[in-house]
């Protein structure tokens, strides 16, 4: 059998490495011609955390990342409103970990690479469709650099591309427009020392007043 997986994001790249442990044969193709360690941090609940340590990342995880051992949600002027332990704190075999999304991403990238072949992930294709048979799918593909158009033949065709999904555009054209909620949210991130436990992750409430 072989699939062929669009996005090399984290859910694309974890997908073809549990396929690879299968013994599939994955390829993965992604629109980005060099993917970058961009984002902010993320949290890895701890079946995820479990996942990916089945697939031999364990070791590497507990380098990039920080075991979450507590959420703390304070007020505007940091007084504790409650806390919660998290992750072996609470209970679980495996940990919580905080992780720059961009580091976690490369993992993937890197680990793909090693195990499945360099050309296991086709950088700067743009999927264009797909065409379904009774013996598989053929992929289409333009290559950003050239402009060429490329076909892959496969069984499966997963689509793991995000949020503006070109495979499920195409599989479900009639889906509304994303719907905005009115509300915005500004993230970065910035380095300083270790703060509360040195695990801890800070939940702060701008709105909560002391006490409630």
């Amino acid at each position: 059998m072989r699939v062929v997986v669009v996005g090399a994001g984290i859910g694309g790249l974890t997908a073809a490495l549990s396929l690879g442990v299968a013994g599939v044969d994955v390829v993965v193709v992604e629109a980005v011609r060099e993917p970058r360690p961009l984002g902010v941090g993320i949290n890895l609940q701890p079946h995820a955390v479990r996942e990916l340590t089945e697939l031999g990342l364990g070791d590497a995880l507990r380098e990039l990342a920080i075991p979450t051992a507590e959420v703390v949600h304070v007020d505007r002027h940091g007084n504790r409103i409650w806390s919660q332990p998290r992750g072996l704190a609470l209970g679980y075999r495996w940990p919580q970990y905080s992780i720059h999304r961009g580091e976690l991403q490369m993992l993937l990238l890197d680990t793909v690479r090693a195990r499945l072949g360099p050309c296991a992930v086709r950088l700067g294709a743009q999927f264009e469709g797909v065409e379904q048979q009774r013996g598989g799918v053929t992929v289409g593909v333009t290559d950003r650099s050239t402009g060429s158009a490329r076909t892959l033949a496969g069984d499966v065709l997963v689509g793991a591309d995000g949020l503006h999904s070109a495979v499920r555009a195409l599989y479900h054209p009639e889906q509304a427009p994303l719907h905005y909620a009115g509300i915005r949210m500004w993230r970065g991130v910035c380095e300083t020392e270790p703060f509360l436990t040195g695990h801890s992750m800070v939940i702060v409430d701008s709105n909560a007043a002391p006490g409630s």
